[in-house]
């Protein structure tokens, strides 16, 4: 575990808990500080943004390709109480403390540099995006019907990542209306219980405040799930679809995504012209 965890920081993947991406190089001189992340073939996280100088642009980031050098969409990465957003950004003025922006290329530019730009548009300072794009990761198994697998007729195709907390579970099949209950379920250790995982929330239907048991049979649908905001796909050990009411592991797939082998796409909530209502746990 040790080695592990020398290992995660060593290669500048992961800061704490949080997954950024592929680090690739840091901004630091005498007018501005940054830690440059691939998030995928087109876009970059930008985090602890910090400007030393007033001579620096109102839309400082450039993507540089070859001789193009492209001005990048930007989007700050906020938080707030009722979850993390990204809001558009036109400028970086009046930017108080470090920031965090998602940084958009266009899908038609090859991105070869990253800069920071001052009012003349002379590059302060530059990173080579020299390193692998973080990509979807398929999958766990590879023939059909080599993902979930268990009771009540619970059977899947292999598990696809779409990003660190985005799984996807193709075909899956579930007589729910026989169960207590039943919840996707990530976590570790040898025991699926109560106390080792966390419920996992299916996109489009629950909410991080609202994750409700399945209850009604399920026949070859496309599942996109997302995991516990505290998880990541390199922290769990085995998805399951779990009983919570009586503690039972109706089926699982053991998984085992390592960071420094499988890049995936980090996590990127969405954009919004307002920042998300806080919502109180509620009830199903």
């Amino acid at each position: 575990m040790l080695l592990f965890l020398i290992i995660s920081v060593s290669i500048g993947i992961i800061q704490g808990s949080e997954y950024y991406g592929n680090f690739v190089g840091s901004l630091k001189n005498n007018f501005v500080q940054a830690e440059i992340y691939l998030i995928n073939s087109t876009h970059l996280q930008v985090l602890n943004f910090h400007a030393t100088t007033d001579d620096i642009a109102d839309r400082p980031f450039v993507i540089l390709s070859g001789n193009k050098r492209i001005k990048p969409k930007i989007y700050e990465y906020l938080h707030s109480a009722g979850g993390s957003w990204l809001k558009s950004r036109n400028d970086l003025q009046n930017l108080k403390g470090n920031g965090r922006f998602v940084v958009n290329a266009g899908s038609d530019v090859q991105m070869k540099q990253f800069g920071v730009v001052n009012k003349n548009g002379i590059i302060l300072a530059q990173v080579e995006l020299n390193k692998n794009a973080p990509k979807p990761f398929c999958c766990f198994e590879r023939e059909d019907d080599m993902g979930l697998f268990g009771e009540y007729g619970i059977i899947s195709d292999p598990i696809e990542v779409l990003d660190s907390r985005t799984l996807r579970v193709p075909n899956f099949s579930y007589e729910a209306s026989k169960t207590p209950d039943g919840y996707f379920y990530a976590g570790t250790g040898a025991t699926i219980d109560q106390n080792t995982g966390k419920k996992a929330a299916v996109v489009g239907r629950d909410t991080p405040n609202k994750i409700c048991a399945i209850t009604k049979d399920i026949s070859n649908q496309n599942m996109i799930i997302r995991l516990d905001e505290s998880q990541s796909v390199y922290d769990i050990e085995w998805l399951s679809v779990f009983c919570y009411q009586y503690s039972h592991d109706f089926g699982h797939l053991d998984l085992g995504l390592v960071e420094d082998e499988e890049l995936v796409p980090p996590y990127i909530p969405e954009i919004r012209s307002f920042e998300p209502i806080y919502e109180a746990i509620q009830k199903c």
